[in-house]
């Protein structure tokens, strides 16, 4: 069974994608839909009833009482019909207090054509470090902001304050920030500003230019479609191209430096080609570091976001020199639910699941060692590194990828550089999904079936 691989795109690199062509109108019908207090509460109990019999993490970081406690709130507040987005605003909410990375929250099934063809958004890309954000790409015609200048507010709101409020509607593991922080600087944060602060057709905003000199500028709100029209021609978006959008990458890549004694394993992702070709590509990246002893090896995670459990403990094995753990234990806490029909798993895997977890006496289901990749005691690979490891992570090394660091930080197999990565340390929750949709609304929300 697969990892949840990231349900974000890199916004950033939708214009590269996507060209420019005439377009209707801008007009989210979204906004034109009112929900009634019926349907809104029918709607939370469906998700309630789900989550309570299916997800493995709902209690993880909030205790039963107090969880049930904001669900019974939530539903009594919903006393009148509310505007779809301000639903949805308040759902978010909920769906974040579960601290759950994999427990996320989007407006509908088909969300991704509909927000790039209908919905006017925040046209710039930004960068934040710690609570300040810097713009990286100029998605408009106007030359007047450059890459790099700081942005200090949005229509008199400071950027601090729409940070948190943004956070404060995002899923991420337990109180991890590092996974939401970086969740902006891939893209997302003319979507996450438009579901979670506002919708405004304009923006006035306060920036400070390389000298430190304020000033402001009003733009309209655009299309990503639009935005898509000003990406390249934009002048001022020249270098960010050429360095980071234009540059030709492999998802696998070992770049040997003899004259250090150092080597630099790049791996970008371990889902996709690169889960499949890992474990070819790494028996002849090792054999190449013996040929040219080298014995250092950075290994650099950077913005990985997962994929594959077993493309990770695959790297696992090249990497220690000794039989070692890499998961201790998967669980669920259901072999039966009625809802595991909506899940990503087979008719084949539904049929088995009874034959893949075993009973426990809390009442839970571990996963046995032969169903799933990482739970049996894992035996280094013949021509695995022995050397030192350095391994760079930050924010957006998530899902599989933090499982992965987590293992290797547990067994100590290598020094670790950068920023806390979007995981949790004890583990999180994965494995397989359900895509619910709910009735009424059309909110999907991902819901995780494995304690990890």
């Amino acid at each position: 069974m697969k990892f949840l691989l990231s349900v974000l795109t890199l916004w950033m690199l939708v214009p590269v994608v996507c060209p420019a062509q005439d377009q209707p109108a801008v007009y989210d019908s979204l906004t034109d839909r009112t929900l009634s207090r019926q349907e809104m509460q029918d709607d939370l109990q469906y998700l309630r009833k789900v989550m309570e019999a299916v997800h493995p993490g709902l209690y993880r970081y909030t205790p039963r009482p107090v969880m049930d406690q904001r669900l019974d709130s939530f539903y009594d507040r919903l006393t009148g019909s509310l505007p779809f987005y301000d639903y949805y605003r308040s759902m978010a909410s909920l769906v974040a207090g579960v601290r759950c990375a994999h427990t996320s929250i989007l407006p509908g099934r088909n969300w991704e054509s509909h927000f790039m063809r209908n919905v006017p958004l925040f046209p710039y890309s930004l960068h934040f470090i710690k609570d300040r954000a810097y713009i990286i790409l100029n998605q408009t015609a106007d030359t007047t902001l450059k890459p790099g200048f700081e942005l200090l507010a949005i229509n008199g709101q400071s950027i601090t304050d729409i940070r948190q409020v943004i956070f404060d509607h995002s899923w991420s593991d337990g109180y991890n920030t590092t996974n939401k922080q970086q969740r902006l600087n891939q893209g997302m944060f003319a979507i996450l500003y438009y579901l979670s602060v506002g919708r405004p057709t304009q923006f006035e905003l306060t920036c400070k230019d390389f000298s430190g000199q304020t000033i402001q500028v009003k733009t309209p709100a655009m299309t990503m479609t639009t935005s898509s029209a000003n990406f390249r021609q934009n002048p001022v978006n020249k270098d960010i191209l050429r360095m980071y959008v234009n540059r030709k990458r492999d998802d696998l890549e070992l770049d040997i430096k003899k004259d250090h004694n150092a080597a630099l394993l790049t791996i970008r992702t371990f889902g996709g080609a690169a889960a499949g070709k890992i474990s070819s590509f790494l028996p002849k990246a090792m054999k190449e570091l013996e040929k040219k002893q080298i014995r250092h090896l950075v290994i650099d995670l950077r913005s990985n976001g997962g994929g594959w459990d077993s493309a990770g403990v695959i790297l696992f094995t090249y990497l220690i020199n000794k039989p070692s753990r890499y998961y201790v234990r998967q669980h669920a806490i259901t072999d039966t639910s009625q809802y595991l029909a909506l899940s990503d798993l087979s008719p084949e895997d539904l049929k088995n699941v009874k034959n893949e977890l075993v009973g426990e006496k809390d009442g839970t289901f571990s996963l046995k060692e032969s169903a799933a990749a990482g739970l049996s005691l894992q035996v280094p690979k013949p021509q695995h590194f022995t050397g030192k490891v350095y391994f760079i992570m930050n924010g957006a090394s998530a899902s599989t990828t933090s499982e992965f660091l987590a293992a290797a930080h547990a067994n100590q197999l290598g020094v670790f550089i950068g920023e806390e990565d979007g995981g949790n340390y004890a583990g999180g929750n994965g494995g397989s999904f359900i895509g619910l949709v709910l009735p009424n609304s059309k909110i999907k929300i991902s819901i995780p079936l494995f304690v990890l």
